[in-house]
């Protein structure tokens, strides 16, 4: 089965379950599924024939709704992004994060946190990788990733949609190399408008 179509079957799963307590949540980026999905690419390297690339850009975030502090959650993000760059041939990045996400929803009650509508601050740290293929050099860095985000979940049962919300968020994200490569530290401040999340 091809990874479109096991991404696509994945969530479809999740709207299909409604249970009274939603403490799992998983979020994805709608830009990086459309782009994974419509993405038709051809390169060519000097030296070597043309290759039809498959570009992929998935983002799978997991968190997990404590039962004692319900407005938190731990959670783990798992980053992959394969495709081509003018210039340079073949690339492929992938990482793994762990953090927390703390929810501002019903402070004066603890027992009625509604995550699928709160505003939240997220922390998660981790390791990366990246691979450039050029055919000529192949170039590797390692790093170490910190990513601090602000944002909103916003449920969609108007539009009889029950277990998703739209989150909106305001990332900081930060990345130091753990090896001295050409590329030593990157920062950048990203609003992630088109982020979704499924409870169960």
């Amino acid at each position: 089965m091809k990874i479109k179509s096991l991404v696509f079957l994945i969530l479809a799963s999740f709207t299909a379950v409604a249970q009274s307590e939603t403490r799992h949540m998983i979020d994805f980026r709608a830009d990086s599924l459309i782009q994974t999905t419509l993405s038709f690419d051809k390169s060519k390297i000097k030296g070597s024939a043309a290759d039809n690339d498959t570009q992929l850009d998935l983002n799978l975030n997991y968190a997990y709704s404590l039962p004692a502090q319900p407005r938190l959650q731990l959670g783990s993000k798992l980053n992959y992004n394969k495709g081509t760059q003018p210039g340079f041939g073949d690339f492929e990045n992938y990482g793994l994060d762990v953090g927390a996400i703390l929810n501002f929803s019903a402070w004066n009650n603890i027992d009625t946190v509604d995550l699928m509508n709160s505003a939240y601050l997220s922390f998660f740290i981790g390791m990366g990788w990246s691979n450039e293929y050029s055919g000529l050099q192949d170039r590797k860095n390692e790093f170490l990733s910190s990513v601090l985000a602000l944002g909103k979940r916003w449920d969609l049962t108007r539009w009889k949609v029950g277990q998703l919300t739209y989150s909106p968020e305001i990332a900081l994200e930060n990345k130091s190399s753990t090896m001295g490569k050409a590329l030593e530290y990157s920062q950048s401040l990203r609003f992630k408008a088109l982020q979704f999340s499924f409870f169960w």
